[in-house]
């Protein structure tokens, strides 16, 4: 008789399930710090606001040292720059807190579920499972990771609620296995 020997090799822990389960409710100014976190990715804020001060500086000296003939001319520039400032304000501190308010489904809690074959998303209003397709990016910020599935339109994720370093390395591995646009600004 001829005998054969099996050889094992150890390859590290075996993923037994390799589904994450988040449970969470939104912490207060939670959601607006991740809609912060969003509009600084968009918004080019340090250019702008420099724009937007020089204008309104260089209108303000127009009024105080230019010749009547120039007059105007100062307080449409101050006034522009003025108004630039103000709408960047706006979209950093007012939408946000407008959007929170708006949208009960923000205070409720949730449980997610993200697999292979997708993501299960589950609260008090809402009970369905999405494909991994609806994602076109993925962003990973200091606190949370967004998940966007238009423009301005995202899935926020906070970090605290992964339970283990596994849990979100298993997430992690999930986003790079089925959304081809990812990007950290950790």
């Amino acid at each position: 008789m001829h005998a054969t020997t099996k050889t094992c090799i150890e390859l590290g822990p075996a993923v037994v399930n390799p589904d994450v389960k988040l449970t969470f409710r939104y912490l207060p100014g939670e959601y607006v710090r991740a809609v912060n976190a969003h509009q600084r990715l968009s918004v080019r804020l340090l250019p702008d606001l420099t724009i937007a001060g020089i204008l309104a500086g260089a209108g303000f000296l127009t009024i105080l040292f230019g010749t009547d003939q120039y007059f105007w001319l100062g307080v449409l520039m101050c006034g522009t720059g003025l108004a630039f400032c103000a709408l960047v304000i706006v979209i950093l501190v007012v939408l946000p807190r407008a959007m929170l308010a708006s949208k009960p489904k923000l205070h409720q809690e949730y449980q997610l579920t993200f697999s292979d074959q997708g993501v299960r998303f589950r609260t008090d209003s809402i009970d369905s499972t999405i494909g991994w397709s609806i994602y076109e990016r993925a962003v990973e910020v200091r606190n949370f990771y967004l998940l966007y599935w238009a423009r301005r339109q995202f899935t926020v994720i906070p970090k605290r609620a992964f339970e283990t370093s596994t849990d979100m390395l298993t997430f992690e591995a999930l986003l790079f296995a089925h959304i081809s646009k990812i990007d950290r600004r950790v």
